[in-house]
């Protein structure tokens, strides 16, 4: 008789059945882990994130800035469901006010907020406003230098 082709020879090595499905139902189980961390973590931030910051909703319904003096007037309202007291205003990155208190009620009428930045500005030039609020809420807006809305 002669010698199989297909017979396996002894002297090779594998990796036995039993060992092998061990191994791939420890790598599953590791990976549903791994899974299921990281959706809880995701779950977690998306259901708790932002606190007081969240409440706060503040609009500026108009606003002018007078190119010639720099005076900003912000025609402000609070539409959200908690009140907010505003702590800074910065305008193109130079801070505006600090240490305001100005209190906008809740769902209340417009208030005006004087503002006068020291930095240089153009007149006609787009500039990023942002209004801090206590909690650490920041709410931006963009102002015109010399015009009103």
């Amino acid at each position: 008789m002669g010698v199989n082709k297909h017979m396996k020879n002894n002297n090779e090595k594998g990796v036995s059945p039993v060992i092998a499905v061990l191994l791939m139902i420890a790598i599953a189980v590791a990976a549903a882990i791994l899974v299921y961390v990281w959706s809880m973590g995701l779950i977690g931030t998306l259901t708790t994130g932002g606190g007081g910051q969240t409440r706060e909703q503040v609009i500026v319904d108009a606003y002018s800035w007078n190119a010639t003096s720099g005076v900003i007037n912000l025609y402000m309202r609070n539409v959200g469901n908690s009140e907010v007291e505003l702590d800074a205003v910065y305008v193109g990155g130079d801070m505006a006010s600090t240490n305001m208190g100005t209190t906008l009620p809740v769902q209340g009428p417009v208030i005006l907020v004087t503002v006068t930045p020291s930095g240089s500005y153009t007149s006609g030039v787009a500039y990023t406003a942002k209004c801090v609020t206590k909690t650490g809420g920041v709410f931006t807006f963009s102002l015109i230098n010399g015009s009103a809305q």
